[in-house]
């Protein structure tokens, strides 16, 4: 397999990983010094142009990247998002932590800690297709009717790059005569996870929102084949961001038996994954979010409740009974680093995540 040389400084093995992988026919490979998907010089060769996104191994000598694309960097740059590493191409990767996640009701599929947060942080599943939903509990966590999950960066950005810059993907597929199983949900983003910007959408045709289009089997980063819903943070006028929060909102089908995706049998939005396509670095070494950084976490329950601790692998640490009222859950015995605080009252189930510092 020939290959012209690329516009970076490749070492002989990730080019002899790239080689495999046009040889066996993948449209990506492992980059081996980063761990990150990165697509093949045959993928592009197949697509038939540039696409504008600096990709590491285009073909076209990048003949779409805008003037304006220096710009963008050195404006990112300024803003201390990126390192002073940061290569000529976007990252691609899947969102790498769960910050919240508020179950509604219905169907709680891969919620439990055997799966979750693994199987929303790979993929997209290798069985969905147009007209087969992914199932398996360890590659989808059903949020539930009315639920709600942020997902976020712990070392990264996505950044208003070339097209859209990340895609949502969900179970849904194509069944009987051309009707499509949708389980939506609206999208919001934030930089900080503080201030959010919500997507537009529209319900008539179900535009703007994630979980109405299924995954197609192929190029998870290429949004013109891949299926899943892409959002371009251009369209709300955001130049970078850390955070995603998709919130189910399957009822408003279910409560209109009229609409064209009314089915019965619906349940809720199942998170697949959410794939950055438009990603950089940047220099910090800890992630800076909204919650708790300390060796206590206060609770502020209305009822009795079971509190248990989960670390990032989920298993179970610590288990609990805590009354109703203010009370402390000391975590000062873990040692240093990120886990899950999960609290069930009987009635409805809330995740944090939680740094132990």
């Amino acid at each position: 397999m020939s290959h012209r040389k690329p516009p970076l400084n490749l070492d002989e093995l990730t080019m002899q990983r790239h080689d495999e992988a046009c040889q066996r026919g993948e449209p990506t490979y492992i980059d081996p010094s980063t761990g990150y998907q990165v697509i093949t010089q045959r993928a592009h060769e197949e697509r038939g142009k540039c696409c504008g996104s600096k990709c590491r191994h285009c073909p076209f000598d990048w003949g779409k990247v805008p003037p304006s694309l220096l710009s963008i960097v050195v404006m990112v740059v300024l803003l201390n998002v990126v390192s002073a590493e940061m290569t000529a191409q976007w990252q691609q990767r899947p969102m790498d932590t769960v910050a919240l996640l508020l179950p509604g009701t219905g169907q709680r599929l891969g919620q439990g800690p055997a799966f979750f947060p693994r199987n929303v942080l790979t993929g997209p599943s290798i069985d969905a297709r147009d007209s087969v939903a992914a199932t398996d509990p360890r590659e989808i966590c059903s949020i539930g009717l009315g639920g709600t999950i942020t997902m976020g960066l712990r070392t990264g950005m996505i950044v208003d790059g070339e097209g859209p810059d990340f895609t949502v993907f969900e179970n849904a597929f194509r069944y009987g005569a051309g009707r499509v199983y949708i389980e939506p949900a609206t999208v919001e983003v934030s930089r900080d996870g503080i201030n959010w910007v919500l997507f537009p959408y529209d319900t008539t045709e179900w535009t703007g929102l994630a979980g109405t289009t299924p995954t197609s089997g192929r190029n998870p980063f290429d949004p013109l084949v891949s299926g899943g819903n892409s959002f371009d943070l251009r369209d709300v006028h955001v130049d970078s961001i850390r955070w995603v929060r998709l919130t189910d909102v399957t009822a408003w089908i279910l409560a209109n038996p009229q609409s064209r995706h009314y089915d019965p049998t619906l349940t809720g939005f199942d998170l697949d994954v959410i794939l950055v396509r438009n990603g950089v670095d940047h220099a910090w070494n800890v992630a800076v979010t909204p919650n708790v950084r300390s060796s206590q976490v206060e609770l502020a329950l209305p009822q009795r409740s079971t509190v248990q601790v989960m670390d990032v692998t989920g298993r179970i640490l610590h288990t609990v009974s805590v009354e109703a009222g203010i009370s402390i859950l000391d975590i000062s015995w873990l040692p240093l680093g990120w886990y899950y605080v999960i609290v069930d009252d009987g009635e409805k189930v809330v995740l944090r995540k939680v740094l132990r510092s």
